[in-house]
C-alpha cells in the first residue's frame, strides 16, 4: 500500500484578478482600516493603470458603500479623481484606456449615491470645493480632445462612455453645466463621419446634452441639431439608430417568435403534445406564460437611450427628420422607417408592461407626430411611391392582419396606433399614451381628408378599437376616476376619440377607398348606440358648457346614430342580417345631408366652426405642451444612460 502524501491540494473557490483586490484596496469597506494619511504608493498607481480593467467588478466593489461613506473616505475618492485625469490625458497606452474604463465604472457608481446636497456633495467627493473647477475643466477637456482628435478608436468610444457616465450621474448637480458649456457636438460628429459604427453610443451621449434643463434654459446642443446640414453625417447617424432598433426588436421576438406559423407535420405533432417527436425537439422549449412575462418585463435593453437623441433631432431639423422616413435600403437591408416603425410598435405592444417600456413607447409616438405633422413628410408617408416592409408585433391578441406585401408607411402607422389602443386597455390608463396615439390618428385622418387620399387599409380594424376604447371607458369609468384625474381624461382621451368617431363619419367619403368602408363605420356606430347613450351619462357630459368640443362631438354621433337607428327601424323586419342592415344604412346616406347641417347649424350657433372642420381641427405639435411628460422621460432615460455606459 502506498503512503499517503503529505501534500493537499488547496481548491480555490474562484479565480479574482489581482485588479479587483486593488480596487479593494483603495476604496477600503471598514471603517476601522480608514486612515485619513492613506497614500498609495507611486508603484501602486503604476500597476493600478497597466492591469486590465474590471469595470463591472469595480463598480460592485463600490456598490455596498454608501453617500456618507464616500464622504467619509472622500481623501481617497480626490486622490483617485485626480490620476486618473491624469494618466488619461498623458497619452501612454494601454495606461490612458485603463484609467477611461475604470473611471467610467467610478463615476457610474459613486454618482448613482442618494447625497443629502447631490451638488455640494458630489462636489465634496470628487475634487473639493477648492479644486473643482480645475479637475472637471481637465476631465471635460480631456474627454473632449480624445474624442474629437485621437487616432484610436478603441480609446475614442471609451473616452464617450465616460462622458455618458459623467453626465448621467451628475444630471441633478451643477456639474453638467461643464459639459454644456465645452460643447462636444463637432468633435462627436467628426467622430462619427470616420466610425460610422460609433453612433449609437454618440446618440447615447447626444441625447443627455440636448435635453438638459431644456425647458429652463438655452441649450446650446439643441442648436447645434437644428444647424447640421451634412447629410452624410445624418445618414450615418440614422443607421447606428436603425441597428439599435433592430437589436430591440430581435430582443421582443427570441421571447417569443411571433411570425405567423405554417402548417408541417411538425407543427402538428406538437400541436398534439408529440414535441419530442419533431425536429423541433432538440431546441429549448418556448418560455412559459410566466416567464415571458418576466423576460418582457426587462425589456427593452438600455440601449434604448439613442431614442432621445433621435426625438430631438427630429424636432429640431427637417432634414434629419427626412432622412429617418427614407424608404431607401442596401441590398437586404431594412429601411430606416421600416425598422424605426417596426421597433415601435413592439414597444407599443408592450407599454403596458412597465413604465420604462411606456417613456420609449412615448418617445417613438412622440417622433411619429412630429414626422406626420409636416405636410411634405406627411404626403411621402401617404405615396404609394414610398411603401416599405415593415414586421409588426403580434404577440398578444387580438392579432391585425398580417400582410407580408410592401405597404404605404401611414397604413403602417395606422396598425401601430390600432395595435396600442387594443393592448394597452388597463384600469390604471395611461392618459398620454392614449392621448399622443389618438391625436396622431387625427392627424393622419385629418390630413387624408385634405389631400382627398384614399388610402386602402383594414379599417374595419380602427373603427373596432376606437368602439372598444368608447366601451372600457364606459364600462370603468368608477375606477378611472380614481386612478386619473377626471379633467385629464375627458381632455386628452374622451375629447379626440369622439372628435376622430364624428370627423369620420363626416368626411370618410374622402379617404375610405370605398363605400362599404364608409357603410362599415355607421354600422359599427349604429350597434354601440346603447354604449355612446351610456358613455354620456356616465360623463355627465350633457352638463358640460354647449360649445365644448366633447358636448359637441358626443351630441353628433348619438344624432348620427338616432338617425339611422330610425331607418333600420322603420325596415318592419323582427329579425334582420347584418347585411340587411348595412343595405339600410347604405340607402340612408340620402337623407344623411340633412343630419349633417343640423350639426353644422347647432355649432355655429353655439359659438363652434360647425361641420367637419370643428372636428377635423387640430393644433400644430408644441413640445412645451407636453413638458411634465418629456420631463419624466428624459429622468428615465438618464437612469438607462448610467448603466449603460457599464456594457
Amino acid at each position: 500500500m502506498e503512503p499517503a502524501s503529505p501534500l493537499t491540494r488547496e481548491v480555490r473557490e474562484s479565480f479574482q484578478p489581482k485588479v479587483v483586490q486593488l480596487y479593494s484596496d483603495l476604496f477600503r469597506l471598514d471603517e476601522q482600516d480608514v486612515d485619513e494619511d492613506f497614500e498609495p504608493s507611486e508603484g501602486f498607481w503604476r500597476e493600478f493603470f497597466l492591469l486590465k480593467p474590471a469595470k463591472q467588478k469595480f463598480h460592485d466593489v463600490l456598490e455596498p458603500l454608501t453617500a456618507d461613506d464616500l464622504l467619509h473616505i472622500q481623501r481617497q475618492t480626490r486622490n483617485y479623481m485626480r490620476r486618473s485625469i491624469d494618466e488619461f490625458t498623458a497619452g501612454r497606452n494601454p495606461q490612458n484606456e485603463n484609467a477611461l474604463e475604470n473611471l467610467t465604472a467610478f463615476l457610474a457608481a459613486v454618482l448613482a449615491k442618494r447625497f443629502t446636497n447631490p451638488s455640494t456633495d458630489v462636489i465634496e467627493v470628487l475634487a473639493g470645493l477648492e479644486n473643482v473647477d480645475k479637475t472637471m475643466t481637465d476631465l471635460v477637456n480631456g474627454l473632449e480632445n480624445i474624442i474629437s482628435k485621437s487616432a484610436t478608436e478603441t480609446i475614442r468610444r471609451k473616452a464617450i462612455d465616460c462622458a455618458v457616465a459623467a453626465v448621467a450621474g451628475s444630471y441633478q448637480t451643477s456639474l453638467v453645466a461643464y459639459f454644456i458649456h465645452k460643447d462636444f457636438f463637432h468633435g462627436l460628429m467628426k467622430y462619427v463621419q470616420n466610425t460610422p459604427e460609433a453612433a449609437p453610443a454618440t446618440l447615447s451621449l447626444l441625447g443627455l446634452l440636448a435635453n438638459y434643463n431644456k425647458f429652463e434654459a438655452q441649450n446650446i446642443y439643441q442648436n447645434r441639431m437644428g444647424d447640421l446640414v451634412n447629410e452624410d453625417i445624418m445618414a450615418k447617424l440614422v443607421d447606428g439608430f436603425v441597428n439599435t432598433c433592430g437589436d430591440i426588436r430581435d430582443a421582443y421576438v427570441a421571447v417569443q417568435d411571433d411570425t405567423p406559423a405554417q402548417w408541417t407535420i411538425g407543427s402538428t405533432l406538437s400541436y398534439v403534445g408529440l414535441r419530442a417527436l419533431t425536429p423541433e425537439a432538440r431546441k429549448p422549449p418556448p418560455p412559459t406564460e410566466e416567464e415571458a412575462k418576466e423576460f418582457f418585463s426587462k425589456l427593452p435593453s438600455v440601449n434604448a437611450v439613442v431614442f432621445l437623441a433621435t426625438y430631438s433631432f427630429v424636432e429640431a431639423n427637417n432634414v434629419f427628420a427626412s432622412q429617418l422616413i427614407s424608404t431607401d435600403k442596401d441590398n437586404d437591408l431594412e429601411s430606416p422607417l421600416a425598422a424605426f416603425l417596426s421597433t415601435t410598435s413592439y414597444l407599443c405592444h408592450h407599454a403596458f408592461r412597465s413604465p420604462r417600456t411606456q417613456q420609449y413607447s412615448l418617445l417613438s409616438l412622440f417622433t411619429i407626430r412630429i414626422l406626420v405633422d409636416d405636410p411634405i413628410l406627411a404626403k411621402r408617408l401617404s405615396s404609394a411611391e414610398h411603401k416599405i416592409e415593415a414586421r409588426l408585433a403580434r404577440q398578444r391578441p387580438p392579432h391585425l392582419p398580417y400582410i407580408s406585401t410592401p405597404r404605404t408607411p401611414t397604413s403602417i402607422i395606422l396598425d401601430t396606433i390600432t395595435d396600442t389602443l387594443s393592448h394597452n386597455l388597463r384600469k390604471r390608463m395611461s392618459i398620454p399614451l392614449y392621448s399622443i396615439s389618438l391625436t396622431i390618428l387625427h392627424h393622419v385622418l385629418t390630413q387624408l381628408s385634405g389631400t382627398r387620399t384614399r388610402l386602402p387599409h383594414h379599417w374595419s380594424y380602427i373603427w373596432l378599437s376606437l368602439i372598444s376604447l368608447l366601451r372600457f371607458l364606459t364600462t370603468y369609468a368608477n375606477d378611472l376616476r380614481k386612478s386619473t384625474r377626471l379633467a385629464d381624461l375627458k381632455a386628452q382621451v374622451c375629447t379626440p376619440l369622439t372628435s376622430i368617431l364624428t370627423f369620420s363619419l363626416l368626411r370618410g367619403d374622402n379617404f375610405l377607398p370605398d363605400p362599404p368602408s364608409y357603410d362599415d363605420l355607421f354600422y359599427k356606430l349604429v350597434e354601440a348606440s346603447t354604449t355612446l347613450s351610456k358613455f354620456n351619462t356616465t360623463y355627465e357630459i350633457h352638463k358640460l358648457p354647449p360649445a365644448d368640443k366633447l358636448r359637441r362631438s358626443t351630441e353628433a354621433l348619438m344624432a348620427i346614430a338616432t338617425h339611422y337607428q330610425n331607418l333600420v327601424g322603420k325596415a318592419k323586419k323582427q329579425h334582420q342580417s347584418p347585411r340587411q342592415i348595412q343595405e339600410i344604412i347604405g340607402e340612408g346616406h340620402e337623407t344623411f345631408g340633412e343630419v349633417v347641417d343640423n350639426i353644422s347649424v347647432a355649432g355655429s350657433q353655439r359659438g363652434g366652426v360647425g361641420g367637419s372642420e370643428e372636428f377635423g381641427h387640430y393644433e400644430k405639435w408644441r413640445e412645451s405642451a407636453w413638458k411634465v411628460e418629456l420631463k419624466k422621460i428624459i429622468r428615465g432615460v438618464v437612469e438607462d444612460g448610467r448603466v449603460v455606459c457599464l456594457q
